[in-house]
């Protein structure tokens, strides 16, 4: 197995045709519909007008204060050019928050695998953008527990995975290379894992 092939299964990718490129490229799996590289470019250029409209900014000083011509911004607004990346970065400095709006609605896909996992996730991210900086820091620690519990589940149940792959090795003589494709098929076998019940020691008195 190519190791492209190994990235495209544990990243979950699917063959996309880029219809710009006539080439196949890779995205993520998901129930949401999968905008094209050009329709994420026109959702983009939609966004930032809009959003800039709610800050009461006017064209002219947005191209100015990105350092860039009234002419070339204006056509990037109208999907008639492209912001470089470094530029867009520059609009979230000054925008703020509302910029990781345009983000969640543009390409919701990059949240997540279904629309209420999308719409929570970049809720999620748009609420703790605005929030004072003591605040993101108390919710930092409590969200850095529940990643360490997550952790430890996915650690306990890839031992078990190794264990019985392992398994398998020694009674059907498979080679190293074989066991990296039987982990990844028992892993899948074995589907989400199910929410850890809380100890007694853990639950409110």
């Amino acid at each position: 197995m190519k190791e492209i092939e190994r990235h495209i299964k544990l990243l979950g990718l699917i063959p996309v045709l880029d219809e710009e490129s006539g080439k196949t490229i890779y995205r993520r799996k998901t129930s949401l519909p999968i905008p094209s590289p050009e329709e994420l470019e026109h959702r983009i250029s939609d966004h930032l007008a809009a959003t800039r409209e709610n800050a009461n900014i006017t064209k002219e000083e947005m191209a100015e204060l990105l350092g860039l011509s009234q002419q070339f911004y204006g056509r990037a607004e109208r999907r008639e050019a492209h912001l470089r990346v470094t530029r867009l970065i520059l609009m979230i400095e000054i925008l703020g928050p509302e910029m990781f709006d345009v983000l969640a609605e543009v390409a919701p896909q990059i949240f997540g695998t279904d629309e209420a996992e999308a719409r929570a996730r970049g809720k999620l991210v748009s609420t703790v953008m605005r929030l004072p900086a003591k605040n993101v820091h108390e919710i930092l620690t409590y969200v850095s527990l529940i990643a360490d519990l997550v952790q430890r589940e996915r650690d306990e149940a890839d031992h078990a995975v190794v264990r019985d792959v392992k398994e398998l090795m020694d009674k059907n003589g498979l080679t190293s290379e074989d066991v990296k494709g039987l982990i990844l098929a028992e892993k899948a076998k074995r589907g989400p894992r199910k929410p850890r019940k809380p100890k007694a020691s853990e639950t409110e008195s």
